[in-house]
Order: C-alpha cells, then sequence, then structure tokens
C-alpha cells in the first residue's frame, strides 16, 4: 500500500471521517484544529509524514475501497490533483482541458503540488480550495474531477451573501486572470442567480 497523510481540519468535537479511514501503519491521520480552515490545511500538509496527502472534510463516510482508489491514484500520477467533481460554489462553465472545479470536501495530491503553489491562501473565509486548485492548474498539474463515492454527513448548509460571493470572485480574478477573466459573465451569470 501507498503510505499516506491525511489531514483533517475540523473545529467539531466528533471527527466522523475518521472512523472510515483504515488503521494502517502507513495511513498518518492529522485531526487540524488550527485557527481558520486553510490555516489548518496549510499545517497539515506542512507536517505530513508522506508524499501522498489527502485532505478530507470532518463528516464523511467512506468505504476502505475506494479511499485506497484515491490514494492509489494520487501516488500513480505525481501530477495530478484529485477534487470532488461538481461539488463546489465554482459553476460548471466552459474550463480549459485538464481544469475540472470542485471543492475541498476531498484533495489529494502530492506535498509537491502544494509546495509549488504556495499552499492554500491565508488569511481566507470562502474559496481557499477552488484558489488552491487553480494554482496547481497553473503551476502545471492535471486537477481532475473524482466521483461521489462518500457520504457527507453535515446537516449544517454553507450559506454565503452576495458580498461573499462577490469578493471571492474578486480574490480568484486578482489572483488567476487568465483563468477566471473569461468565464467571469458566465461565473457572475450563475452566481446571482
Amino acid at each position: 500500500m501507498t503510505a499516506v497523510s491525511v489531514v483533517i481540519p475540523s473545529n467539531r468535537e466528533r471527527v466522523l471521517t475518521t472512523d472510515s479511514i483504515p488503521d494502517r501503519p502507513d495511513v498518518e491521520v492529522q485531526v487540524r484544529r488550527d485557527e481558520g480552515l486553510n490555516r489548518a490545511r496549510n499545517a497539515g500538509v506542512a507536517n505530513a509524514s508522506h508524499d501522498v496527502v489527502l485532505i478530507l472534510d470532518d463528516d464523511l463516510i467512506f468505504e476502505t475501497a475506494w479511499f485506497d482508489r484515491v490514494v492509489d491514484r494520487v501516488a500513480a500520477e505525481p501530477r495530478t490533483v484529485v477534487t470532488v467533481r461538481g461539488t463546489g460554489i465554482l459553476p460548471q462553465v466552459s474550463w480549459p482541458e485538464g481544469f475540472t472545479p470542485g471543492m475541498g470536501r476531498v484533495m489529494g495530491f502530492r506535498k509537491e503540488a502544494w509546495q509549488d503553489t504556495g499552499g492554500f491562501p491565508v488569511p481566507c473565509s470562502h474559496g481557499g480550495d477552488t484558489d488552491f486548485l487553480m494554482s496547481a492548474f497553473e503551476a502545471g498539474y492535471t486537477v481532475v474531477g473524482i466521483d461521489h463515492e462518500f457520504e457527507h454527513r453535515d446537516n449544517d448548509e454553507d450559506h454565503y451573501s452576495l458580498l461573499d460571493n462577490l469578493r471571492w470572485l474578486a480574490m480568484l480574478l486578482r489572483r488567476h486572470p487568465r483563468l477566471v477573466a473569461p468565464r467571469l459573465p458566465a461565473i457572475l451569470a450563475e452566481k446571482l442567480r
């Protein structure tokens, strides 16, 4: 099996995801309680003992076979970042070949990808996962979406105001103009519905 470091940012008392992670010597698990989601992600990756890293939400239930497939894919494709397809806050507009938008509920990559991108933006209260995926693509990584083969147990929905979404888009436009600018009208149309 491929050795993997799993990072679970959480401010919850009960971290459900740890129940599904295989209890094996090649699997390191860090529940990070750092202040701020992206700080926790960055600290976890920085302290990861293994080259293959998975960042998982704290409220997921999944089968060991799915977990192993994700780890094996990241290990086999070092220039690939894996994310969950189609669940993100970024609309499905016409994105370039090699970039599939997703979200941070599940992300897998080599530690080198995190180093090459400069990690997750701090401070950033909204959309740090999207920024990381765009940075990885711009650094030459392929960003691929995987299917949802897990159960998400969080009953709390993320609610972002119009102002939150506009700030998020402004940050992405400022940091990734070639990727975002040509798609901005379609993104705005989708977000303002």
